[in-house]
């Protein structure tokens, strides 16, 4: 991790529940598993350990033999938000590198052209998006969630996906109006977990594109 990444993660917010809020540069991220990082450098196992504390995970560390070990999970998605698009890059890149699964909605030039094989604003579907859902939601569509619970991951991958969300809560429930007018994909690591969130998408709402 680079120093000016260090330093980001002094200033890393979780998304907060509000009344309304403004589509904006995000990655949602969890990871539903321990993970665990092996350090021979104290000092490394120690930032990683403040970073993965940072983005709100249960850690901890146990050194032993002369070496380090960094445990950490955070079942519960979350939106880390940033000031542009090659941040959000950099830090889905870190998060993934840490285990995490990960999501970024790429913004689409155009709404009529082929989704898989090519660059897109200037970044490679490598091995870490091997495959693309691409989706949109030109009406705001509102969902009604009666337990409080799921808020917080709701917005999150809301925000993840880049769309425009506003929060209406009263009652003890919340209503939770999304909008994501343009073409947007996200890029996920193999065909399976495509289609999982082609099928989670559809249900929600979206238009979704997926190459087969």
């Amino acid at each position: 991790m680079s120093h000016l990444m260090i330093r980001s993660l002094c200033c890393v917010a979780v998304f907060a529940v509000a009344a309304s809020t403004q589509a904006s540069e995000a990655i949602a991220y969890r990871l539903s598993d321990w993970k665990e990082m092996h350090y021979d450098n104290p000092g490394k196992a120690a930032q990683h350990l403040a970073a993965v504390k940072k983005l709100g995970c249960e850690a901890s560390q146990d050194t032993h033999d002369g070496h380090t070990d960094v445990v950490y999970r955070s079942p519960q998605w979350q939106a880390l938000e940033v000031a542009n698009d090659e941040l959000a890059h950099q830090w889905e890149a870190w998060l993934r590198g840490a285990g995490f699964e990960t999501l970024h909605g790429h913004t689409e030039d155009h709404s009529d052209h082929d989704y898989a094989g090519h660059d897109h604003a200037g970044h490679d579907h490598g091995p870490d998006g091997a495959e693309e859902v691409a989706y949109r939601l030109t009406e705001w569509k509102t969902t009604h969630l009666e337990n409080m619970d799921q808020l917080p991951q709701f917005l999150a991958l809301m925000k993840g996906l880049g769309c425009e969300v506003q929060t209406d809560q009263h009652d003890g429930h919340a209503d939770v109006s999304v909008r994501c007018p343009e073409w947007k994909h996200i890029e996920v690591a193999t065909h399976e977990i495509a289609e999982g969130w082609e099928v989670w998408l559809q249900k929600t709402g979206f238009e979704v594109r997926h190459d087969h």
